[in-house]
């Protein structure tokens, strides 16, 4: 029997973050795997015991009497590998990842999400995601020199060398878009194509449908639903000074806007129409799913995308989405949302007041998530059987 050694530490909190996209991910892989094929292969998962790690990841592993080891850091690899034998191994977030920590003649499988460190290391904006004075000064100096070998092309240039010293660590890359397999083959000419797979983001774990009745309160008027707050990447500043403009010229007057995650004091004090908004903070995966089922409209001018959950979860529900013509969402969302340049506010304004106007019909939208949820659903065991190399 084969034995697969998967990294759950890259499940748990990172910095400020308890849940985070790629450890999301890394969880729905890890319970496919263990429920459909612990019994034909030997799992042993390694995460760090004094951190957080959700309950029903543990009692999975209690159940399926899963063997754990306790790792702090990715660097006492070597030591487990020296300590076990190990045929195979997988983790879903890579980034940091080098050849030194990960030992020839096991065969090693990584995920990679996107190729934002390249595609998009800087925004001008992104300063007014912050309240630190020190992050600010940092951020308008960085965005004055952007050009230069101080500022952005800098940042580019790492975050190639970063990526190329990550990828050489494994044998098999897989990438959740066909937009980040041919952004790898782009910037990275030595990899073969044959090397790197398409395999589309798992599905999401289904919510409980009593949503209705335990968050009728949650938002009692029409809203548009606006994500990422707190994320210069996802571009929610270009977006709320679009919606501002037009509430100040009059328009949307039937209508507030829902944004999920914290404002900096900064973007707050330049919206003028501050009752038009409702700044939720942080919300439950239930109010999230509540948020997107009643929306009028979802918008998302996202700076960089490597697959594109948000407006699939939205497009779930048949809702009209505005979302950014870059990246991997034409790839997922294809004819069945509004598209954007996401640094155009004027353009972000005319979609805005299009999709009002003239919605997308719901069935093609809800047509279009099935046909990619289809796709999730056989991808994620097609990503099995590539990390137990079936």
């Amino acid at each position: 029997m084969k034995t697969l050694l998967f990294d759950l530490l890259n499940a748990q909190p990172i910095g400020s973050s308890k849940f985070h996209g790629g450890g999301e991910y890394i969880k729905r892989v890890f319970d496919r795997l263990v429920q459909e094929y612990s019994k034909i292969i030997r799992i042993i998962a390694f995460y760090d015991h004094d951190k957080f790690l959700d309950e029903w990841l543990i009692k999975l592993m209690e159940d399926y009497r899963i063997e754990t080891v306790n790792v702090k850091s990715i660097y006492e690899l070597p030591n487990v590998f020296s300590n076990n034998e190990i045929d195979l191994f997988y983790t879903g977030l890579p980034y940091e990842y080098r050849t030194e920590i990960l030992p020839k003649g096991v065969y090693k499988v990584a995920t990679f999400h996107g190729m934002r460190a390249v595609e998009c290391p800087h925004d001008e904006y992104e300063y007014k995601y912050t309240d630190s004075m020190k992050v600010k000064m940092k951020e308008q100096v960085r965005t004055f020199l952007k050009n230069t070998k101080w500022g952005y092309a800098k940042n580019k240039e790492q975050g190639i060398a970063n990526y190329k010293e990550c990828i050489a660590a494994f044998d098999k890359i897989v990438c959740v878009s066909n937009h980040t397999k041919y952004s790898l083959l782009n910037y990275f000419p030595e990899l073969s194509e044959d090397q790197v797979e398409v395999r589309y983001s798992p599905l999401k774990n289904s919510t409980s449908r009593s949503i209705e009745k335990k968050f009728d309160n949650l938002v009692k008027e029409k809203y548009i639903l606006l994500l990422g707050g707190n994320r210069w990447i996802k571009n929610s500043y270009r977006g709320l000074k679009a919606l501002d403009d037009l509430y100040s010229r009059g328009h949307l007057q039937n209508i507030k806007t829902v944004v999920v995650g914290n404002l900096s004091k900064t973007v707050r004090s330049e919206l003028v129409n501050n009752d038009k908004y409702d700044i939720k903070g942080y919300v439950s995966d239930d109010e999230l799913e509540f948020l997107y089922r009643n929306c009028e409209l979802f918008l998302y001018p996202t700076l960089n995308e490597g697959f594109g959950y948000p407006p699939l979860e939205a497009m779930i529900y048949g809702k009209t989405c505005i979302v950014s013509g870059i990246c991997s969402l034409p790839e997922i969302c294809g004819d069945a949302v509004y598209y954007i340049n996401p640094t155009d506010i004027g353009e972000i304004q005319n979609r805005i007041l299009c999709a009002l106007s003239v919605p997308i019909n719901t069935e093609h939208v809800v047509l279009q998530s099935k046909k990619i949820q289809e796709r999730q659903e056989n991808d994620l065991k097609m990503l099995c059987e590539m990390i137990l190399r079936d």
